[in-house]
């Protein structure tokens, strides 16, 4: 009997689990991030995933959250932009959230600027564990 691979695409529940567990691993985030608890959200194309952070740990992840729920800022952007920047060697521009904000016009960062930048270093480190998940898992 032969088993099929099971892959884990980006954006499905079972890869925002595994971020969520590395996240609560990582030893950087342990040191800087306890003073982080907020929520952001991350847009991919047209779906919302809402991150609440407690203490620089992922506490939940909402998909789709309704208008009961807030949240600080937003990175937004389509589908091939997060597909670029979470490869192992992205292109040019894509290396980080604030080039790609300033120079990929389907990406944006938006909503209340100062806690974005107040919790940069956490976000920052955020996407950089995500960039070491990849877009796809075998």
């Amino acid at each position: 009997m032969v088993e099929e691979a099971s892959t884990t695409m980006f954006a499905d529940p079972a890869w925002f689990k595994l971020l969520q567990d590395a996240v609560a691993e990582d030893c950087e985030l342990a040191v800087f991030g306890r003073w982080s608890t907020l929520s952001f959200a991350l847009q991919v194309g047209e779906t919302v995933f809402l991150i609440r952070l407690l203490k620089g740990k992922i506490e939940e992840i909402v998909k789709e959250p309704d208008t009961s729920d807030s949240w600080s800022f937003t990175l937004s952007g389509s589908p091939e932009d997060w597909r670029a920047f979470l490869q192992e060697t992205p292109p040019p521009f894509y290396h980080d959230i604030l080039a790609m904000n300033t120079r990929i016009s389907t990406f944006s960062i938006e909503g209340d600027c100062h806690t974005f930048v107040q919790h940069i270093r956490v976000v920052k480190r955020i996407v950089r564990i995500a960039r070491s998940l990849g877009y796809s898992i075998d």
